[in-house]
């Protein structure tokens, strides 16, 4: 009786709690589950992103495999949650949403500048 105890005792304390975030893009609205928000996934192989990114397991992959989706991340700037959609977001060593980027245009490089322009042009 007493091992038994003990064996559920060790099973209990490597359970892990399954965190899930509600990803809700500011812009588009994109709205998903995700599993996990950081740059190393737990389930995932050998992956680190550059930026603290929300996560989700690839669902058309087979289980185990540790395939993901980045949905995306928190705006450098404000904060603010948005996809990885260049409609969305610009990526420039960090993640910004287009809102902020078109405020602080004049911060950054000539050619990143002129590639926002043509997104905005093309929206």
């Amino acid at each position: 009786m007493f091992f038994f105890s003990v064996k559920m005792a060790e099973s209990k304390a490597k359970e892990v709690t399954q965190v899930e975030y509600d990803f809700k893009c500011a812009s588009c609205n994109l709205n998903e589950k995700a599993h996990y928000k950081g740059t190393t996934p737990p389930f995932s192989r050998n992956v680190i992103l550059k930026y603290s990114s929300y996560v989700m397991k690839d669902p058309f992959s087979p289980p185990g495999k540790g395939e993901i989706i980045v949905l995306g991340a928190d705006c450098a700037i404000c904060k603010k949650t948005v996809c990885i959609s260049k409609e969305c977001s610009l990526f420039y060593s960090k993640l910004f949403c287009l809102s902020c980027v078109y405020d602080s245009i004049d911060k950054f490089p000539v050619e990143i500048k002129s590639k926002v322009m043509q997104v905005k042009n093309a929206i």
